[in-house]
């Protein structure tokens, strides 16, 4: 069974995707921000990071930087819906940092779904 680390600070977000995510047949753990989720690395190495950019504490994208340094064979999905916020696009930063794939919030879970999928399938082959 794939693992899958969810890491938002939004409890319903992290609700949502642990739901679906069982439901699809994946086990999963959440994060409400990176340093929570370095923690959790160590503990059970995930096969798939899925992390919000803009969170407190350490964000996203420090998260994916930090990653890259011990694990950079873990394939990262960052999503954000911060850019409406704030007048940055996260996705040319993330991209450079080492993310695998950029989606804005709101993600559509099948979208979301697909892109888990493909990068599973290209980290590891069947």
């Amino acid at each position: 069974m794939k693992h899958i680390l969810i890491v938002d600070d939004d409890l319903l977000i992290q609700r949502l995707f642990t739901q679906f995510f069982t439901a699809e047949g994946y086990s999963t753990a959440v994060a409400d921000n990176g340093l929570a989720a370095i923690l959790q690395i160590s503990t059970k190495r995930p096969d798939l990071i899925i992390t919000d950019v803009v969170m407190p504490g350490m964000d996203g994208l420090a998260l994916i930087r930090e990653v890259r340094k011990s694990h950079p064979d873990i394939p990262m999905i960052a999503i954000s819906g911060g850019q409406r916020a704030v007048a940055v696009n996260f996705q040319p930063h993330a991209e450079k940092d080492g993310a695998h794939q950029f989606l804005e919030k709101p993600v559509s879970l099948s979208t979301l779904l697909i892109s888990v999928q493909r990068l599973l399938d290209q980290n590891h082959p069947a």
